[in-house]
């Protein structure tokens, strides 16, 4: 299974029988006049090509990037929640509309939409409930959770599925009124724990400076507090840009 952390909370994914991508985000600045990238973009040439299907968690502008949308085929699937639907469909692709707990089916690999603890705008006219985290069933089971606070869903995750690898976010819980909506790193492993989940790769940081947290901040309080609760061996940190080969390890 081969996994790069592109940045933020877009994740590229190939585990031998699909190839997907989480929220892409691949562009220098959020919604042409948000925060700027602040490490460089690192997508390989053809990287983008093949992939079975995309998710989308929510509408915000850092997670749902129409122009990032254009760079994957057309035909490529997008799976988000029904209210997001007339969105997607401005970049000519075909939306997979899934509420929570409701899977389908693609290429032989079962999706399931999961809850989540956030909240959502998109100016100036889509406001509604449209967060939520996907189970990827593949050659292992997936959990990206796009971006949340802590709640008991991730209890009723856990027992609903036997989790192999988590993708939590551990960024943006600066100022403390922040953390109500967004994980902040010791929470990511208190849901990794609260899942029974066997690894936590940490998303949602490094990328954009969208908290007062300085951006490096996140990984180095979940490693240390994953050495505290002597977790260690369940975390894998990824630099933005970076690759993993996890049958390697």
């Amino acid at each position: 299974m081969n996994i790069t952390y592109i940045g933020h909370a877009t994740v590229l994914i190939d585990t031998g029988s699909c190839k997907f991508i989480t929220d892409p985000l691949l562009v220098k600045r959020i919604a042409r006049i948000g925060p700027k990238r602040k490490v460089p973009l690192q997508v390989k040439s053809g990287s983008l090509e093949d992939i079975d299907f995309t998710t989308i968690s929510h509408g915000h502008f850092d997670h749902l990037d129409l122009r990032s949308l254009k760079m994957i085929d057309q035909d490529v699937p997008v799976v988000c929640h029904p209210t997001l639907e007339r969105i997607v469909r401005k970049t000519k692709h075909k939306p997979r509309p899934l509420n929570r707990w409701e899977s389908t089916e693609i290429n032989g690999i079962k999706i399931t939409a999961v809850p989540a603890f956030h909240f959502s705008a998109r100016p100036p006219f889509h406001f509604s409930k449209d967060y939520q985290g996907y189970i990827i069933e593949a050659e292992k089971v997936l959990y990206h959770a796009g971006d949340g606070g802590m709640n008991n869903h991730f209890n009723e995750i856990g027992k609903r599925f036997d989790i192999d690898i988590t993708f939590l976010p551990i960024g943006g819980y600066n100022p403390s009124s922040y953390r109500k909506y967004h994980l902040n790193p010791e929470d990511a492993l208190d849901a990794l724990v609260m899942m029974n989940a066997s690894l936590l790769i940490p998303i949602h940081w490094g990328t954009f400076i969208l908290s007062r947290e300085p951006i490096d901040e996140p990984p180095k309080r979940l490693l240390d507090y994953a050495e505290k609760k002597g977790l260690q061996h369940r975390v894998k940190v990824l630099q933005p840009g970076e690759n993993t080969d996890l049958h390697q390890e």
